[in-house]
Formats: structure tokens, C-alpha cells, sequence
């Protein structure tokens, strides 16, 4: 076969993997911390209701820990948070997406700031917007 033949072969089989785990799940074991990192002392309201049906309110500088050991996938993200601060509405983000989100191995942190949840990358800080 040749070469551009192959690569598409195993493409496909890359998609078909991944859309089978996608459908059926896999499962994680990590941790995910989240960081208050907003700007003037503002106090963070951290709700994540798949993995522990609890507020936290989180002060300037604090962090929050959740250990999670279950299955994941396309349609159950239990990372799916929401975020609250002063009288703003809530802001959504799913803080780990393993199918894709492949930096979070074991521990994932990320450093929440007014614009969206931000996470390093090797040395880079990287911001996402919110959902």
C-alpha cells in the first residue's frame, strides 16, 4: 500500500476509535483544582454539580480540589462547572474534556480569571472563553 494510503487507513481507524470512545466512555482517574485568580479581591462562587453537589466559595488566591475515579464521555462530562462572582450570572465551563483534553493526565489546575478558565501549558498560560 502506499504511503498516502496508509495515512489515510490509519486515520480512519484513529476516527473510529475515537468515536467509539466517545459513545461508550472511558474511564479517568484525575484530579482538577481550581484557583481563584479574578481581580480585586473578589470572592468565587465554584459549583460542579456531576462530581460533588456542594457550593465552594473560594477567596482571592484560594483553590479547590476535586478527586474523580468514574467514566466520562461525549454525552456525561461530570467536569461541567459553573463559576459566580458578585451579582453577575453564572458562567459555564467543561474543565476536562479527556477525549481530547489530553495535558490533563492525573492533575488538571486551572486559574479562573474574568474572561474564562485559564491552564497551563507546559510554561504557557493559556485562557479559554466561557461556554
Amino acid at each position: 500500500m502506499c504511503s498516502l494510503g496508509r495515512r489515510v487507513v490509519i486515520q480512519w481507524v484513529f476516527m473510529a476509535v475515537l468515536l467509539s470512545l466517545a459513545e461508550n466512555g472511558i474511564s479517568v482517574d484525575l484530579q482538577v483544582e481550581v484557583t481563584n485568580a479574578l481581580s480585586g479581591n473578589v470572592d468565587l462562587t465554584v459549583y460542579c454539580n456531576n462530581i460533588e453537589p456542594t457550593k465552594h466559595v473560594l477567596r482571592y488566591g484560594d483553590s479547590y480540589q476535586w478527586d474523580y475515579s468514574g467514566n466520562v464521555s461525549a454525552t456525561e462530562t461530570p467536569f461541567l462547572c459553573y463559576f459566580q462572582w458578585g451579582d453577575l450570572e453564572p458562567h459555564y465551563y467543561d474543565l476536562v474534556v479527556p477525549l481530547w483534553d489530553f495535558e490533563c493526565k492525573v492533575h488538571c489546575q486551572y486559574f479562573i480569571r474574568e474572561g474564562g478558565p485559564c491552564k497551563y501549558y507546559s510554561t504557557n498560560l493559556i485562557c479559554f472563553p466561557w461556554n
